[in-house]
């Protein structure tokens, strides 16, 4: 074989060698190219995790210390109380459901993430003629704080049943644009999927309340719903405490 015809030979095999490499490549790119204009295209991010804890049985609402919360009704009433509560009066078993969420936490909202108050709020049934009145965020929105990047973990601190005003959220959102109807907290119905956070005392919910419309359920007659829920925010929105100094906390 001459000289000429091996080096023919050695063009050919690295041209068959780039082409079998293109054939891989091409594609493989198209796909990661699609995938990342999908996903720089959504205005939102959403979340939402299910989970059960131990929850102590201690730890529920304290009449006590609860105050009124939401919007008057016409007859003078507020239909929801609450009260806060702070790091160190949180129950060990929703610390460690905090430090169990914290990889999905930092991925959401960043490192160095803020942890805000809890809080535990009992909501009330709503006479019909005020059901059409917001009085404890019974229609559907976004929690827009600083921006709609913030999360909350729910725990249901009483068995909760459909009779009990659950919460409630979109199963299905969309993840490109705002839904107006929602904005405007106008009740609307959006045709949408929707959820309810019914279970037992402990179930737990993850959730992205920024960018999931959702609302409160509204009790049966001589019915109330009780639920735990702190909320989480990025760092640039200084809001809360970090997360880093208390997780790394002895409790």
């Amino acid at each position: 074989m001459s000289a000429l015809m091996v080096e023919e030979e050695g063009r050919m095999k690295v041209l068959k060698s780039i082409y079998s490499w293109l054939r891989q490549r091409i594609p493989e790119v198209y796909f990661r190219i699609r995938h990342a204009g999908s996903i720089f295209s959504k205005r939102f991010f959403t979340l939402s995790v299910s989970g059960h804890i131990e929850l102590e049985s201690d730890f529920g609402l304290d009449e006590s210390k609860a105050i009124d919360r939401g919007n008057k009704a016409p007859d003078g009433r507020y239909y929801s109380r609450y009260h806060t509560v702070d790091w160190a009066g949180l129950p060990p078993s929703i610390k460690q459901a905090i430090r169990n969420y914290d990889s999905v936490l930092r991925m959401f909202l960043g490192d160095g993430y803020l942890v805000n108050d809890g809080l535990v709020w009992r909501n009330y049934a709503i006479p019909e003629a005020y059901r059409n009145t917001e009085l404890f965020s019974q229609n559907w929105h976004y929690d827009k704080v600083v921006d709609f990047r913030n999360v909350q973990l729910f725990v249901l601190v009483s068995d909760v049943s459909v009779d009990d005003g659950p919460f409630e959220f979109v199963a299905n959102p969309d993840e490109h644009k705002l839904l107006p109807s929602v904005m405007d907290r106008n009740n609307k119905d959006l045709n949408l999927i929707a959820r309810k956070l019914t279970g037992k005392r402990g179930d737990t919910l993850l959730f992205s309340t920024g960018s999931t419309p959702h609302r409160a359920g509204i009790p049966a007659e001589g019915r109330y719903r009780d639920i735990f829920s702190i909320a989480f925010f990025p760092a640039y929105t200084n809001i809360g405490q970090s997360s880093i100094a208390l997780l790394a906390g002895p409790d």
